[in-house]
């Protein structure tokens, strides 16, 4: 543990010296993280779940083809269950204030057209609207209209709300995704034959067929319907399906794509950067590297006070990314364009994926810092054996010219007379 505290110390001291390399490293970091994390949270939102219906791919909506290659919105009919609707706006009346809401008229005769069940109470049955008769009075309210309008009250089922003066009972409350149509509230649609109504239709296909063959065996139908209405159909068409997810998720597809490979780019980047500054910065300590080694430190001790340094990096780098992710998500959020993504996706921040760019940077950073640790120690120290192999000489040198002169002054000892021989040999002693 204290040497754990001393290593951390250390590395702050190491990054206070080099503020310039710190901030781009952690900085080449966070962007990376917060911009990759922001965008592929907008794309699963969008892309890979944006609506909670179960089997959503084989919700369609059928589209007549002209000869010009234009589609048009048409119903009803389908090879598996259809369900008819039609728009109103409509006033509720019962407060101290009007409000004007959105509705959605449905044909109650497929009641699990879309797999998903009611928060509270129940979603629309066939006898709220019996063949023949007038539908019944019942609302389902979607959950966004339950929170704003009665506080999210738990007690809502039961209650009467008044819509332009005609009391209904409230039977259910739809889960916080169930946002078909955008609306606020479903009412059971009576269904006729007159000519002059025009219904949508959503055609659920069964599991198996294709949209294709779907269309194939609908086109006679909607054939015989053109024989009958001719005003309402174009001279020549062509019946085509096409899923929800199709019409209303894929046409951001492309853009999306190409940003998500962008900020992809931009994290293999930030971290090439990092690689490079930790290489770069071990040029400059490997005579320092090298004393450490010299005086006693062990391979595994210096690296682990560069991976100490480089962690430190990595995590100053995620914190930073998580908060530019988040309000890199909110700005990306609001430049997109209203109405382009359905309303049932809901963005929010996909923390699997922001967790993988911050282990991959962190992996990176720590990676980068162990192959220097290598190469630096090695490169070092050769640097300091051939430094002290110079100093050696050196030493050697001057010994070997110390000696020289005591030879000399041994062989004036016994060549010469006595005081000669002191005097050479006093005179010797000072130089040394």
């Amino acid at each position: 543990m204290q040497s754990l505290l001393a290593d951390l110390r250390y590395a702050g001291r190491e990054l206070r010296r080099r503020p310039g390399f710190a901030l781009t490293a952690v900085l080449s970091l966070a962007l990376g993280i917060g911009a990759t994390s922001a965008v592929f949270s907008v794309i699963y939102a969008i892309l890979i779940d944006p609506f909670p219906y179960p089997r959503a791919d084989r919700i369609m909506e059928m589209r007549l083809v002209d000869k010009a290659g234009k589609d048009s919105y048409m119903g009803p009919s389908g090879p598996q269950d259809v369900t008819l609707m039609d728009w109103w706006n409509l006033t509720t009346t019962d407060g101290d204030l009007p409000e004007d809401v959105q509705a959605n008229y449905i044909d109650p005769n497929a009641p699990n057209h879309w797999g998903i069940r009611a928060l509270k109470g129940r979603w629309l049955i066939p006898s709220d609207a019996p063949p023949g008769q007038e539908p019944q009075r019942v609302v389902v309210v979607s959950y966004q209209f339950w929170q704003r309008y009665y506080m999210g009250d738990p007690k809502v089922i039961g209650r009467t709300l008044q819509l332009v003066h005609k009391p209904y009972q409230v039977v259910g409350v739809m889960p916080p995704r169930f946002r078909w149509a955008n609306v606020d509230m479903y009412l059971p649609l009576k269904v006729t034959r007159d000519p002059n109504i025009h219904y949508a239709a959503s055609i659920k296909i069964r599991p198996g067929v294709s949209p294709e063959a779907a269309a194939a065996e609908l086109e006679p139908m909607i054939r015989e319907f053109a024989k009958q209405s001719p005003t309402q159909y174009p001279d020549r068409f062509k019946v085509k399906l096409r899923s929800i997810v199709d019409v209303y998720a894929r046409p951001l597809g492309p853009t999306l794509y190409l940003l998500l490979g962008a900020v992809a780019s931009l994290l293999l980047i930030g971290c090439g950067n990092v690689s490079i500054l930790l290489l770069a910065r071990g040029t400059e300590r490997q005579h320092e590297l090298a004393v450490r080694a010299a005086v006693g430190a062990g391979r595994m001790r210096m690296i682990r006070q560069l991976l100490t340094e480089s962690l430190g990096i990595a995590t100053a780098g995620a914190l930073l990314g998580v908060l530019l992710a988040w309000r890199g998500l909110s700005l990306l959020v609001a430049r997109l364009p209203e109405n382009s993504f359905p309303a049932e996706s809901v963005i929010k921040m996909n923390w699997p994926v922001l967790l993988f760019s911050i282990d991959l940077d962190r992996l990176w950073a720590l990676a980068s810092a162990a192959a220097f640790a290598s190469a630096a120690r090695a490169a070092g120290a050769e640097q300091l054996a051939s430094g002290g192999g110079q100093r050696r000489g050196a030493a050697q040198s001057r010994r070997a010219g110390r000696r020289s002169s005591g030879i000399d002054a041994t062989d004036a000892y016994s060549g010469g007379g006595g005081g000669e021989r002191i005097s050479a040999l006093s005179e010797y002693r000072s130089r040394l």
